[in-house]
């Protein structure tokens, strides 16, 4: 019985999950880069999730976000997850990636000293991004600015990695730091920063941050296949969501298996985890798009004069 079951699971694959040129199966190849934001990849590996799919998976640790976005673009993965407010420049900058699915909410602040007289973003600021100028961390500081009644031209921009723009913060290089939660909300707890606007603030907390992304070419020639991937991804997300027992046995399990540290501090991580939703509802997926693109074309961040309309239904492609 067990080898039926493994045929009909193979010859299910065979064309649709990526078979290679001698037309054997080969695993389905999810990126991922090491953070948080993305825990729920490779938890869907070790949990099982992609097995109840009838997909042999494996993790490839591909770096930083823009690593795993070329490696995507490239074909050496065929899915990995990305920041929305980095993924949608390069889409229509011709890369053909599409989000199927998004992941959870939250995960970026700006943050500033905490015995700063600082409380918001003022004209003349200098602000620290993590990620390149024009990267996410930069693209969600223009929206913080923006939703100010500010322009960006009004301020000046550092590229630090985030605990480099920590220490830029302490010797007043910069005045703001714009940086994932996972780096900066220790410094908080520590009572080094304080956070003046966040992805988490009521006119943002319901905004997805991270997605799902496939190449467009590997969704239309393996349609049932990423629909597989992005459920798995979906299943595990919403499992963790439900309680913080789940995340808690999410992160043993990931240090267990080797993709999360051993030094992790258990208690920090969960507690970062609880602040953001996982498993996105498509609806909002979409309204985060909706608006990012309006805000985006509206900041010159992505040309004005590209059909906003086109470019959702260019990217967006739900599955799950």
């Amino acid at each position: 019985m067990l080898k039926i079951i493994v045929l009909v699971v193979l010859i299910g694959m065979v064309g649709c999950a990526g078979a290679s040129e001698g037309g054997e199966v080969r695993a389905i190849r999810l990126g991922f880069e090491g953070g948080l934001c993305q825990a729920v990849i490779p938890l869907a590996h070790v949990n099982g999730f992609f097995a109840a799919e009838g997909l042999i998976t494996e993790i490839i640790v591909t770096g930083d976000l823009v690593s795993s976005r070329d490696a995507l673009a490239a074909g050496h993965i065929d899915a990995v997850a990305g920041m929305l407010a980095g993924w949608l420049v390069p889409v229509t900058q011709g890369i053909d990636i599409r989000f199927t699915q998004g992941l959870h909410t939250g995960c970026a602040s700006a943050f500033v000293l905490a015995d700063s007289h600082i409380t918001a973003f003022e004209i003349g600021q200098s602000v620290a991004v993590s990620g390149a100028i024009g990267g996410a961390f930069h693209n969600i500081a223009t929206r913080f600015i923006h939703r100010e009644g500010l322009v960006t031209d009004d301020f000046t921009w550092r590229d630090f990695p985030p605990a480099e723009a920590v220490i830029a913060l302490q010797n007043g290089a910069v005045q703001v730091a714009v940086i994932p939660d996972q780096v900066g909300q220790r410094f908080v707890d520590d009572g080094v920063l304080r956070v003046i606007r966040s992805l988490d603030d009521d006119d943002f907390e319901t905004e997805n941050c991270c997605v799902l992304g496939l190449m467009g070419s590997f969704i239309d020639e393996n349609t049932e296949v990423a629909e597989r991937i992005t459920r798995a991804v979906y299943n595990a997300s919403r499992w963790m969501n439900e309680s913080e027992e789940n995340k808690r046995e999410a992160v043993t399990v990931l240090i267990q298996a080797g993709y999360l540290s051993a030094a992790i501090d258990i208690d920090y991580v969960v507690g970062l985890m609880s602040n953001w939703i996982w498993g996105v509802p498509h609806d909002i997926t979409e309204q985060t798009l909706i608006t990012s693109i309006d805000e985006y074309q509206a900041l010159g961040v992505i040309n004005p004069a590209l059909d906003p309309d086109a470019l959702r239904l260019q990217v967006w492609h739900p599955l799950g």
